[in-house]
């Protein structure tokens, strides 16, 4: 794949020392930066750093307390995402805003349908769909419903639809989180020709491999200032890792580098056991066991089935046939209730699925176990008191559970999801894709709240498709590959390139 020249084009959008805070908290500190057409601007740093608020600036979602955007040369502002995008300003979240239940062209005209003679004109529309989506390369039906596509394809919709309302910068917020990497690729595709035919792209990520493949410069925030903007030819992952982390990270450094693990057996007891477990589609014949104080580790490629079987783990998803036991005592298929009441706990790698973005850090803290604490009287006192006390043991930042959780970043929102869980009493923790979205720095503190729970005695079982963390933090691991278990690694050392070859 070639990336576009970099060449010297004036600046299309300009952020002009902007500074924004939320109360007491700087998120951003006078950041100058520059967007150019033709390029493809990479913006990391730390969970924290201030990407996503710089991103709601320039999408018109936030208003900074100070400085300016300039289009073409002149100040502008933007009152809200749609003056954004009259602009040509589009963003396409992590979190996808298509409608699923509409089909792949009322998404692309949603609120712009081409009406003949007071009614939509849905023949045109389906026929207008098919061409917008030509040049990306999807020979999709438009009259389909959007959540019958992969997630690749609603990705390339919403991109599609960006710019066809004529956009000029594109900010990507996260796009390959949660693709394979075949999907990727398709999707890398489609924004280097976006580049070349002269759009202006801002590729958020904390996958640095991807950054230095990808873009033509990288700039990196740290603490809300621009502590780096080079092109990306001049760095490498090393340079941006200690950009984003500062001094003093070189434990998280070493431990997120490493492509080697020695296996340790398992010396517990064993805390839970699965036989025979099916779901039509997602996983065959299941047989598993996690001890107490071991992480089992269950690596597989997007489609193997691993993240599936968690949620079957946890009662999220009920198998058609098969045993799970907790300690030898049978565990009800499919009931969630019944599963955290004997300590079994699941964090979702889909934030969306675990919070409540309209509540506080505090009632997202403390929903399920607040009676418990208090089985009369509940103040919002004493609730911000009971969930201030553990969100400083996970080290969640800024400290304040009166904050909406919205806007928190996405790696201290994965803090209020393990502090909940440190209320209540945790005896097998299932992990789906935990750190999804996250910086090394985030990535490494939220799973040394997973070693302390193991130390504690918890079976934790982790699920993911990024070999690193596998390889981080594993004591064992199985490898599936459509469905089914390939590869049971127990003893002496397995590499990345091992855990690749057998899930491929």
């Amino acid at each position: 794949m070639s990336r576009p020249p970099d060449s010297l084009p004036s600046p299309v959008l300009e952020v002009c020392r902007v500074s924004k805070r939320f109360g007491a908290v700087v998120a951003l500190d006078r950041v100058e930066w520059e967007l150019r057409p033709g390029r493809i601007h990479a913006l990391v740093g730390a969970n924290g750093a201030g990407k996503s608020t710089l991103t709601k600036i320039l999408a018109g979602a936030l208003q900074p307390d100070e400085g300016q955007l300039r289009l073409d040369g002149r100040p502008v502002r933007f009152a809200s995402p749609q003056d954004a995008l009259a602009a040509g300003v589009a963003t396409v979240y992590q979190e996808l805003s298509g409608v699923g239940a509409l089909s792949v062209a009322e998404n692309l005209f949603l609120g712009r349908q081409p009406v003949r003679r007071g009614r939509v004109d849905w023949p045109a529309m389906y026929e207008q769909a098919r061409h917008i989506l030509a040049p990306f390369g999807l020979k999709i039906d438009p009259r389909r419903r959007l959540d019958r596509y992969p997630l690749v394809v609603r990705q390339v919709v919403e991109v599609a639809r960006a710019v066809h309302r004529g956009a000029r910068v594109l900010l990507l917020d996260e796009p390959t989180s949660a693709l394979s990497r075949a999907e990727a690729e398709q999707l890398f595709g489609i924004v280097t020709g976006l580049a070349s035919s002269g759009v202006a792209v801002v590729f958020i990520s904390h996958f640095l491999d991807e950054v230095l493949r990808l873009c033509q410069r990288v700039t990196v925030l740290r603490q809300g200032r621009v502590v780096l903007d080079e092109p990306t030819a001049q760095v490498d992952r090393h340079h941006l890792v200690q950009a984003m982390l500062g001094s003093g990270h070189q434990a998280e450094l070493q431990a997120w580098e490493q492509t080697l693990r020695r296996l340790s057996p398992p010396q517990g007891p064993l805390a839970l056991t699965t036989c025979g477990l099916e779901a039509p589609g997602l996983f065959r014949q299941v047989e598993l066991a996690v001890h107490r104080g071991e992480c089992l580790g269950l690596f597989g490629l997007a489609g193997a089935g691993h993240l599936e079987l968690v949620e079957a783990l946890a009662g999220a998803l009920r198998p058609r046939q098969g045993t799970i036991r907790l300690r030898e005592n049978p565990l009800p298929l499919g009931n969630v209730q019944a599963a955290v009441r004997r300590g079994v706990v699941f964090v979702s790698g889909d934030r969306a699925r675990e919070l409540n973005y309209l509540g506080t850090v505090a009632t997202n803290t403390t929903v399920g176990t607040l009676r418990q604490h208090f089985p009369w009287v509940v103040t919002r006192r004493r609730e911000e008191a009971l969930a201030r006390g553990v969100l400083e043991q996970v080290g969640c930042r800024p400290l304040a559970p009166a904050l909406p959780v919205g806007q928190l970043s996405g790696g201290n929102q994965q803090k209020v999801v393990f502090a909940r869980w440190l209320l209540g009493q945790v005896n097998v923790l299932l992990l789906q894709e935990p750190t999804r979205g996250m910086d090394v720095g985030a990535k490494e503190e939220v799973m040394q709240l997973v070693g302390r729970l193991k130390r504690q005695g918890a079976a934790v079982v982790l699920a993911s498709s990024e070999p690193e963390l596998v390889l981080a933090h594993a004591d064992r691991v199985l490898v599936m590959r459509r469905g089914r278990i390939v590869a049971r690694l127990e003893q002496g050392t397995v590499d990345k390139a091992r855990l690749l070859q057998l899930a491929s």
